[in-house]
């Protein structure tokens, strides 16, 4: 499955940035094709 995961936080180490980063790898491991999208960094 695709799963798209959108942060839109300035602050890198937000609450929202912690959970895009624990979320993508374990999804992956699931066999999951995830793309990290960060509106802040472009």
């Amino acid at each position: 499955m695709k799963i798209p995961v959108i942060s839109a936080h300035p602050h890198p180490g937000s609450f929202n940035h912690a959970i895009a980063d624990e979320l993508a790898p374990m999804r992956r491991q699931s066999g999951h094709l995830i793309t990290v999208h960060d509106l802040y960094r472009g």
